[in-house]
């Protein structure tokens, strides 16, 4: 060894190579190789050497941390082994790290008790990971002429940023695709329960992200393309599944796999196994309620436009569709950072475990801080989608911290009642201080505040069937935190397609009735057959739109239809 092996791995490490056998041995003892070592004291106090990965290996191509081979960063000298026999590569998508076998004979392979091989007749590339896929070999028949184990020393990292001071050759770069859209898969019907059949790709769990009374939340992460995901993992009671628990499960796993809308989590695939269903959805960055702890609206109170905005969209959507998500609150709304001009988020509502169709919405449900009066009615009469309107305007001043809203103790539903009309009447809300009438027949809906204070930007509803609403009732001053729409604002052009996908931490709330929820909607119900004004009247009966013939903003899925 030519140069002294660091006492500790290199900063810019993110994992290390530890020899398992003998050929692996010579690899590290290569002079070539000496830059890269560091020492390691292993577990029965014994010390070893192995080789850095990371940053710090001034690799040809911006996304690879290192190419073994004989010609490779790393050396590994032998006649079983190509010039470059694999590489490490970094998806700064994902922050994740994938092998790739770039062998002639195909002899790179991964090994372990939790190893996912690579895909026969696919590219050879799998994700590698802290706890699987972490054994390495390489050469001959059996691919483990050299063996590596990886030593991980920081599975947490952000790859753009620290990939940006690397020099690279636009020749020899891997091209990295733009994030893509996360695309339903086969789309269940309605009376189908989810059989034993595992999803249509392979997947291993990071990380736990949060838990509920229903359920735990993961991070995952598809091996063979990188793609990290978020999965809500609900045990199966001794027995199964009640029928009221059924019921609910498949209201959400069906709202979820039914909705197309930008502004509503994707959803990916669900599957049942002997002792839980798995429920497969977009990783965000985070909940609303993460923004609010960290005092983001604080510091950019204008940002709560963006949620109101965003979130009356998706409402006006499932509105159109006759859907109650009923469980409207910070925790339930996820986001992620954009870098397009006029919008620093892109919103997206979640947890549709509590959502009804128009026609069956009768229970009190919901987090008691943000339900609507009508929830807590001793009357039974039917809820409709005003619920949600309440429900936003009390996320908003919330978020707004409007009369230190947060800071209130509320031990009772009157309390939460009395705060929010208390809200309502504070110069920064009075352009939406009727989303808190407590009337719902003269509470406005999603598609007429859209109107009112977006100019219908982002409407589901056709504009020539959303009711117009008092203008006396409604200030025309724009206050502080809602400014009237500028140019740019909200953004021109037509309905917001779907923008690249960023997956990040959270893809459902942790908590089904009290935290962090994934999002809500309920399933067959009366759609919307009527629209209803904000006093009431209801306005023409609207016939089924044929889809085909009539193409709408966003489209519905088929398991929302009414019924007869």
């Amino acid at each position: 060894m030519s140069a002294q092996p660091r006492a500790s791995p290199h900063p810019q490490s993110i994992f290390s190579l530890l020899p398992l056998n003998e050929n692996a041995h010579a690899v590290i003892q290569n002079p070539s190789n000496s830059h890269l070592l560091s020492s390691h004291v292993d577990s029965i106090q014994k010390q070893h050497f192995m080789l850095n990965v990371g940053f710090q290996i001034g690799s040809a191509a911006r996304y690879t941390l290192a190419t073994l081979g004989r010609n490779g960063d790393i050396i590994v000298d032998g006649p079983s082994i190509s010039r470059i026999q694999c590489s490490f590569e970094i998806l700064p998508e994902y922050d994740v790290v994938m092998l790739y076998d770039e062998s002639t004979s195909q002899t790179t392979q991964v090994f372990g008790d939790h190893a996912t091989p690579f895909r026969p007749g696919c590219k050879r590339k799998v994700v590698v990971g802290q706890w699987f896929n972490n054994i390495i070999g390489m050469g001959g028949i059996g691919c483990d002429q050299v063996q590596f184990e990886m030593v991980w020393h920081r599975a947490n990292f952000k790859g753009e940023e620290e990939s940006k001071n690397r020099i690279e050759s636009p020749l020899q770069a891997r091209t990295v695709d733009n994030v893509p859209t996360v695309v339903p898969s086969q789309i269940p019907t309605p009376n189908q329960w989810p059989t034993m059949q595992p999803p249509p790709f392979r997947y291993k769990i990071l990380v736990d992200i949060g838990e509920g009374t229903f359920g735990k939340v993961y991070k995952a992460v598809d091996v063979d393309t990188g793609r990290t995901m978020a999965v809500k993992a609900i045990p199966q009671p001794q027995g199964g599944f009640h029928p009221q628990q059924k019921d609910r499960l498949e209201r959400e796993i069906l709202a979820l796999s039914r909705s197309s809308h930008r502004n509503i989590v994707e959803y990916i695939h669900w599957y049942s196994s002997s002792d839980k269903l798995l429920i497969f959805t977009a990783l965000k960055a985070g909940g609303v309620d993460s923004l609010i702890n960290n005092q983001y609206f604080d510091q950019n109170p204008n940002g709560v436009n963006e949620i109101l905005h965003q979130m009356l969209q998706a409402l006006d959507y499932l509105a159109c569709n006759g859907v109650i998500h009923r469980d409207v609150k910070p925790a339930n709304i996820l986001y992620t950072p954009l870098e397009s001009a006029g919008s620093h988020f892109l919103y997206q509502l979640t947890d549709f475990g509590l959502c009804n169709s128009i026609d069956a919405a009768r229970s009190n449900v919901g987090s008691p801080m943000f339900q609507a009066p009508e929830v807590q009615s001793q009357g039974g009469e039917t809820q409709t989608c005003k619920v949600d309107i309440w429900s936003l305007f009390v996320t908003v001043a919330f978020a707004l911290n409007v009369n230190q809203y947060r800071s209130k103790v509320l031990n009772s539903h009157a309390e939460c009642i009395a705060v929010a009309l208390q809200a309502a009447s504070a110069p920064e809300l009075q352009r939406i201080q009727d989303m808190a009438e407590r009337d719902p027949y003269k509470r406005p809906s999603a598609a007429q505040m859209l109107v009112k204070c977006y100019n219908g930007q982002g409407l589901t509803t056709p504009r020539n069937e959303v009711p117009s609403y008092p203008e006396e009732r409604l200030p025309m001053p724009f206050p502080t935190g809602f400014p009237n729409p500028q140019p740019g604002w909200p953004p021109s052009g037509p309905a917001y397609s779907s923008p690249p996908t960023v997956p990040n931490e959270y893809g459902m709330g942790a908590q089904i009735n009290d935290g962090p929820q994934i999002p809500q909607q309920q399933i067959g119900a009366l759609a919307l057959n009527r629209t209803t004004s904000a006093l009431g009247a209801r306005s023409r009966r609207r016939p089924p739109t044929d889809s085909k013939r009539e193409p709408t903003q966003y489209g519905f899925p088929g398991m929302f239809a009414r019924k007869q």
